[in-house]
């Protein structure tokens, strides 16, 4: 027998660090890129608190490897943190999810009003978002190693202009 957990359940029960209850060895293999998704997923809801360390220390490994250039665990961390400061109505909104053994590949939308200083350009009030597409490994219920690609120029030109 099969059981069904709702994505909400899923994100539900990772964000509450709560486990999946499943009726079978089939049941299992279904979800398991179910649960993969559910810890990306959560992990970028997550900027919706505005507690990134918080965050840091529940989803993303303390051994994780960023494969974008000039960043690590700890700058990355450090810049979104910026970020997050300087919006304060930012918020991500996950699009599509599609994963594979342990990856898990997201298309998601971060956005929000320019209310505070953000790499040298001064509060504009302006709305300004930019979409990414990011793959994420987990090891651990964790992410263990991250890619992404993203138009993060627009999105300073918005601010700017």
């Amino acid at each position: 027998m099969r059981k069904l957990i709702s994505r909400r359940g899923m994100v539900g029960g990772a964000l509450a660090g709560g486990a999946l209850a499943l009726t079978s060895a089939t049941s299992a293999f279904a979800v398991s890129g179910g649960r993969t998704k559910g810890i990306v997923r959560g992990f970028y809801e997550s900027y919706a608190l505005r507690d990134l360390p918080a965050s840091w220390d529940r989803y993303i490994h303390p051994n994780a490897v960023m494969h974008v250039p000039g960043y690590d665990r700890q700058s990355w961390l450090e810049f979104d943190s910026k970020l997050v400061a300087a919006f304060d109505d930012l918020a991500i909104t996950v699009f599509d999810q599609l994963s594979e053994d342990d990856k898990v590949a997201t298309r998601w939308l971060l956005g929000g009003h320019h209310t505070g200083p953000f790499l040298d350009i001064p509060p504009s009030g302006r709305y300004a978002s930019f979409t990414a597409t990011t793959v994420d490994r987990i090891e651990d219920r964790k992410i263990i190693e991250h890619w992404a690609d993203a138009d993060f120029t627009a999105f300073l030109q918005k601010l700017a202009a």
